[in-house]
């Protein structure tokens, strides 16, 4: 980061915005930025855990004051490994960099922390064992230092014996709730995965929230279904299985997101670009923002007005 900033306050406590370049923007933001900055080149000094302490500390609800009626929501659209470990170090940085922009909501894409092969193992269990403890632990711990809702892609789940496609939802470093995955690829059915049957949404201080898996969306009840629960956001991880066919655009999703009022946050990862598995942020009225075949990591984020869609959902 390079650039200048001037302070006009009397006490540093009293500080609400900043001039940084000859934009005024809140001091909170200016401070995570240039926390950032530092660390991310003293790297051998600092922890993301040191870090974030410092970067919640100054951003506080200062971010909310700013945003109004709008609510910051990022996806990470991940390049996915071969590599268990690598792909969970991924995910741990983006979750980081998302949360400290001043996301609300960040979610991952499905089957995030898996190898890239994933879908030549016929045998899971030895990898959904490898795998579970890992990313569970990664996921309650950046929930923990970070002030954002992690919508937490997906892993295999094993529950009475039985493995479930399912996602967690945390805060805090507690799990909030889970949804298990309804509608199976082929190659979830071979490996005999089992699918959930509960439809379930999270109340927040910002907005409902519902959570749907993949393939869920092919069935206008599952969208029809969280919107009748009162889910104003529906979350969406995909990965797209190679026997998904090749997809321009986000046809299905922009269908349902405006038959049924809702915003929808798909989120894939790069391996799946053309076979429909790109990130978007779907509104009622069109994209608000989405991935371009990104080839690399990148974080896709977007304002969600509200006020907008209440009021749209209240006209009906």
């Amino acid at each position: 980061m390079v650039g200048s900033a001037s302070f006009g306050v009397s006490s540093p406590f009293d500080i609400a915005s900043v001039d940084f370049n000859n934009k005024v923007v809140p001091c909170s933001l200016f401070i995570v930025e240039c926390i950032n900055h530092f660390t991310s080149n003293n790297q051998q000094y600092f922890t993301h855990a040191s870090v974030n302490v410092i970067s919640n500390f100054y951003r506080g609800n200062m971010r909310r004051e700013y945003k109004g009626n709008l609510m910051q929501v990022s996806l990470v659209h991940m390049q996915i490994s071969g590599s268990p470990e690598e792909n969970l170090k991924t995910a741990e940085q983006m979750l980081y960099r998302a949360a400290n922009s001043g996301s609300e909501f960040v979610c991952l894409p499905e089957y995030f922390a898996f190898p890239a092969n994933l879908e030549d193992n016929m045998q899971i269990e030895k990898l959904a064992e490898e795998v579970y403890e890992p990313a569970v632990q990664l996921l309650r711990r950046v929930s923990r230092e970070v002030d954002a809702y992690i919508v937490g892609g997906t892993v295999f789940e094993k529950f009475r014996g039985n493995y479930y496609n399912t996602c967690l939802f945390l805060r805090h470093g507690e799990i909030l709730g889970k949804f298990r995955k309804m509608h199976r690829t082929i190659w979830e059915k071979k490996v005999g995965l089992h699918v959930g049957s509960t439809f379930r949404v999270f109340e927040t201080e910002f907005c409902t929230v519902g959570i749907l898996i993949c393939a869920d969306v092919f069935y206008p009840r599952t969208v029809r279904k969280l919107a009748s629960l009162g889910a104003e956001v529906i979350f969406l991880p995909v990965s797209a299985s190679r026997t998904h066919p090749p997809v321009k655009g986000h046809p299905l999703t922009m269908k349902r997101a405006e038959e049924h009022k809702v915003f929808i946050l798909k989120n894939g990862n790069t391996r799946s670009n053309s076979r429909g598995g790109n990130s978007a942020i779907i509104s009622p009225w069109g994209i608000i923002n989405q991935a371009k075949n990104e080839m690399q990591t990148k974080i896709i984020s977007a304002d969600l007005d509200m006020t907008k869609l209440r009021k749209l959902r209240a006209s009906a």
